[in-house]
């Protein structure tokens, strides 16, 4: 799969790679068309063509109330390009931009419309990225509200998530734990089971649970799941659960543990290439 995901980004003229890549950074997991043209910093007509040539190649997914998506194994891999490609000032200008557009939006009263609903959310999770997490935390509360009154259930179940992710940050833990408990099996048990959302609400329980000073517990979460990340051939998730492993490790006392753990992750992030290797390797040199 990862191969023939390369090949089609190879394909791409430069304007559509960037958005490709753009496209992994947004906090959300779909987006309109106009928060495309401000994350991308291109006009509407523009950003319109673009997302056409990243579907008629596979890269995104379009929805019929006209939003797009990173559906699976191709969000992870457009992250990884946009660490490696774009440059920390450029990830982050495209950041601002979206987030100042769903700020906009709120403030003419977006937040009325279905679609505005959806930019309740995405402000939120722009907030978490930008890490303020306070106003996060609030913005997801009302997303939360919002998807239980409209009642579907892969919505409540990504809004939970997202709410409990800012709590996390918040060190609201017990309550965060509360949200995510449920949320992998739930996940799995939708009519169409979303693996790639389980595996994110494991890797958060973990996260929760490590926070919470509970290594084993999160080491347990972290391992399933590395599991679904594997069968979804998600190389620098992969390497992110080892890494998360690897500090679990280290909150035990186990540096041999501690040390496997980043031999493995700098392997994953080496094999994409990734510049999370380089501090990593450094990392695991200073154990010996």
């Amino acid at each position: 799969m990862r191969a023939n995901l390369e090949s089609a980004y190879r394909g791409l003229g430069p304007a559509a790679a960037r958005l490709f890549r753009l496209l992994g950074l947004h906090p959300g997991d779909d987006i309109g068309l106009a928060a495309v043209a401000a994350l991308a910093d291109v006009p509407e007509a523009e950003a319109r063509e673009l997302l056409e040539t990243l579907t008629a190649r596979g890269l995104a997914a379009a929805s019929i109330e006209g939003r797009f998506s990173l559906p699976g194994p191709l969000r992870g891999y457009a992250r990884e390009l946009a660490e490696r490609e774009e440059t920390a000032a450029g990830r982050d200008a495209a950041l601002r931009r979206v987030l100042d557009h769903y700020l906009a939006a709120t403030a003419t009263g977006g937040r009325g419309t279905a679609s505005g609903e959806k930019e309740l959310e995405a402000e939120g999770l722009a907030l978490l990225e930008r890490e303020r997490w306070a106003e996060a935390a609030e913005t997801l509360q009302d997303s939360l509200r919002s998807a239980e009154d409209d009642g579907d259930p892969h919505t409540i179940l990504m809004a939970r998530h997202n709410l409990a992710r800012a709590l996390i940050m918040t060190e609201d833990l017990d309550r965060a734990i509360d949200l995510l408990g449920p949320l992998p099996d739930e996940f799995a048990a939708l009519p169409e089971p979303d693996d790639h959302h389980r595996a994110r609400a494991l890797a958060s329980l973990g996260e929760a649970y490590l926070r919470a000073r509970r290594p084993v517990a999160a080491t347990n979460f972290f391992g399933q799941a590395l599991e679904i990340m594997r069968r979804l051939d998600a190389v620098g998730q992969q390497a992110v659960m080892f890494v998360h492993i690897a500090d679990a490790a280290r909150q035990r006392g186990d540096h041999a543990a501690e040390g496997a753990a980043l031999d493995r992750a700098v392997e994953l992030y080496e094999s994409i290439p990734s510049p999370e290797a380089a501090p990593l390797a450094a990392r695991r040199a200073a154990l010996d």
